[in-house]
Formats: structure tokens, sequence, C-alpha cells
């Protein structure tokens, strides 16, 4: 196979993992939560960003203002989040309650035991040269701190504090223009 073909094929091959990971991913979280959409996604970046105000929870979700209003309507009459007011007093807070924290803290497990499963047939140093391909694939790929939060709607900042996120780092980098 030629170097173009050799490319093409790997590009397939990526598209497909990620498309595989991608329905697994959801056809879990999904099954977990009983809830399809944005809910799984809003509930887990509410674990990261406790108090958010809806304009910060649409972005991410990629939601309209609106739809991000009927959603948070939903997980309040659902008892997974509360409204409280925010810090300047005009803005509404959204937090999550016990209920809404454990299912979110669920779903952080279970799309962790999944990318264990996809990972298990790699040996350590494959490991370590995917985390590096990784983190460049993902710095190349953020545009802007708001792209940024919608790339780690749903990860875990005990497993990659934003100190050491690529795509943080990228964002806040492209941020700041260059130097």
């Amino acid at each position: 196979m030629d170097m173009d073909s050799t490319d093409r094929r790997t590009e397939n091959l990526l598209a497909a993992l990620v498309t595989a990971l991608g329905d697994a991913q959801r056809a879990a979280s999904e099954g977990a939560s009983g809830q399809s959409g944005a809910t799984p996604a809003a509930l887990t970046y509410l674990l990261q960003e406790p108090g958010a105000g809806l304009d910060r929870i649409a972005g991410p979700l990629g939601l309209t203002q609106s739809a991000a209003t009927r959603l948070v309507d939903r997980l309040e009459r659902d008892g997974k989040a509360r409204r409280e007011p925010g810090a300047n007093g005009r803005k509404v807070s959204i937090v999550l309650t016990p209920e809404g924290t454990r299912e979110a803290e669920a779903l952080l497990e279970l799309r962790s035991g999944l990318m264990s499963d996809a990972m298990s047939v790699l040996r350590p140093h494959e490991r370590t040269v995917l985390t590096g391909l990784l983190e460049r694939m993902l710095a190349h790929l953020t545009t802007d701190a708001d792209h940024g939060q919608r790339i780690c709607r749903m990860c875990s900042l005990d497993d990659c504090p934003k100190r050491s996120c690529p795509v943080d780092i990228a964002a806040v980098a492209r941020t700041k223009g260059p130097s």
C-alpha cells in the first residue's frame, strides 16, 4: 500500500473506533440514566462546574438557551439538580443534588470502564505512546475555551486535571494568541 492509502486506512480505522466508542458510551449513559440526549452530559458537566449558570451550560452541551432551560427544568423536576441564587444575585446557579451527584459519578465510572475495556488490548508502552498521540491530537483540534468545554464535557477532572489537560492548555494558548 502506498502512503496515501495507508493514511486513508488509518483515518478510517480511527473514525470507526471513535464511532464505536461514542455509540457504546451513549448507549451505556442513556441506559444507566434512563435519559437520552444531553442529560448525561449535563450531569457530568455540572459535577465539573458546580454552580454554573444557564449561559455556561448551553455552550458545552451544544444547546440553545431555551433548550438548556428545559433541560435544567427536567433535571430539577427529576430531583437531580436545583437552582440557587448566583453570586451576583441576578443570575441563577445550577447545582446537583446528592442524587444528581451520584448519577454523574456513576456515569463517569461507566465511561471509565468502557475506555478501560477498549484499551485492555494495549501493552503499557503502547498506552504511553497512545497518551502522547491523543494529547497532540486533542490540542490540535481545540479551537478556543468554549470548544474546549464542549470537548471535555464528560471528562473526569480527577483523571485529567486542568493544569495537565491538553485541551485546556491549548484553549488558554489560543486565547492568549501568538506571543
